[in-house]
């Protein structure tokens, strides 16, 4: 078994954390965001200065392979959409090891399925290295030489609006090449380089029959039961889980919910304290079948989760991919989503219920989607009128069910997804 072969500078990290917190105690917010601009400037430039010592892509130097790096044992979103292209490698028999990079953040790197594949130098030619942009500058500086020489250098990347960070832009300049599971990502780097941008899709897999049942989760099987699942650290207000709660609170009031027997769990990912959920079960007092999930599960146990559930909501007001949308209607489960962003490229008015709404500039900063970006607000009427329908219309339901294992089957297929990258390997030679 490989080592963990890309250790952070954790006394730098450590450093930086801690004259944040100084700062964010004794001074006012916006010294604290000058401090910060002035950290980021100097990351870049040392970022930006380590790309000048890189030597350029050698053809033929290195066998014809990926070394694909990561934090592929996180808990995390951004852990599973690593493993899935280290899935969509192994599927289709592409030569791949793996350099797993520790985390900045705080979070669970408790996955260990691919730890065969883990290895402490790289062997082949090409590097896709799955960090996002926001992390890129804290990374790249302290690859060595040894990983980015002679090779070519790829970015996989995800984001969740139509313009990227003017302050990520420079990271596009020490890369040979985007690659990102969205045509919607792709449109919006394209805007901001001449080097390839290409669209590597997801590929999905779930293991069937789920290995838990309601039981699991200590939910009634007697009760119908509506999803919504987010990640405190994925910015609430993108996933925007009151509008969810606001349809189905539409869709029932408490006395028919408690009554015919319908409810809603709430799955929340890294909330740090129980005061970040108290707002949502505020909004929820009077209903009996209600249930919050806030404990960090296995990827076993959230795909049971997502099928446990007779419907999942996702009133988003941007997605770069949507995989939660994706697996719940791989296992069966309707969806009912806003119809805008990523997951419209995996869903169709026929395998999903869509949801309408109106583009809203945003009004300042939030999280790193700059003030005067657009995302969706979903119309919030619509979307309860589809959770009644998918209660009272079996036919529909069982319409919406089919049409949505089968379309996202064929649309994110483990053939189609490594054709993009056998494609893309040809290419570089």
């Amino acid at each position: 078994m490989g080592k963990v072969c890309l250790k952070m500078d954790v006394n730098m990290k450590q450093r930086i954390f801690k004259i944040l917190r100084v700062l964010k105690v004794y001074m006012p917010d916006w010294s604290v965001a000058l401090f910060r601009k002035y950290l980021e400037k100097r990351l870049y430039r040392k970022m930006l200065k380590k790309h000048k010592t890189v030597r350029p892509y050698e053809k033929g130097k290195y066998e014809m392979g990926i070394n694909l790096i990561g934090n592929i044992r996180s808990e995390t979103g951004l852990g599973e959409s690593m493993r899935i292209l280290a899935r969509v490698l192994k599927e289709n028999e592409i030569p791949f090891v793996i350099l797993n990079v520790d985390s900045w953040a705080n979070e669970d790197n408790n996955i260990h399925d691919w730890d065969d594949y883990i290895v402490e130098k790289p062997k082949y030619a090409i590097n896709v290295i799955h960090i996002n942009a926001g992390e890129w500058v804290r990374y790249y500086s302290d690859f060595s030489n040894e990983i980015l020489d002679y090779r070519y250098n790829v970015a996989y990347w995800l984001w969740e609006l139509e313009t990227f960070p003017k302050i990520w832009r420079p990271c596009i300049d020490t890369v040979d090449a985007v690659w990102a599971p969205s045509q919607f990502i792709c449109d919006c780097i394209k805007k901001y380089t001449k080097k390839p941008v290409v669209h590597v899709p997801y590929a999905m897999w779930l293991k069937e029959p789920v290995s838990y049942g309601r039981d699991a989760f200590d939910l009634p099987e007697d009760v119908f039961l509506y999803l919504l699942m987010y990640d405190f650290r994925s910015v609430s207000e993108r996933k925007n889980p009151k509008a969810s709660i606001s349809a189905f609170k539409k869709a029932f009031s408490s006395e028919e919910a408690n009554e015919k027997k319908v409810g809603l769990i709430i799955k929340v990912n890294n909330a740090a304290t129980e005061s970040e959920v108290a707002g949502l079960k505020k909004q929820l007092e009077g209903y009996k079948y209600i249930y919050f999930i806030t404990k960090n599960l296995s990827r076993e146990m959230v795909e049971s989760l997502e099928a446990a559930a007779d419907v999942l909501i996702s009133l988003h007001r941007a997605e770069g991919f949507g995989l939660p949308m994706a697996e719940a209607m791989f296992l069966g489960t309707p969806t009912v989503v806003t119809n805008w962003s990523a997951n419209s490229e995996f869903i169709t008015e026929d395998s999903a219920c869509l949801v309408d709404g109106e583009f809203i500039k945003l009004s300042s900063q939030i999280g790193p989607y700059e003030k005067g970006n657009r995302w969706m607000d979903a119309n919030v009427d619509q979307a309860s009128e589809y959770v009644r329908r998918l209660y009272d219309d079996k036919e529909y339901y069982e319409s919406i069910k089919n049409n949505g294992a089968s379309y996202v089957r064929e649309r994110l297929s483990y053939e189609r997804a490594g054709n993009s990258i056998k494609t893309q390997m040809e290419k570089i030679g």
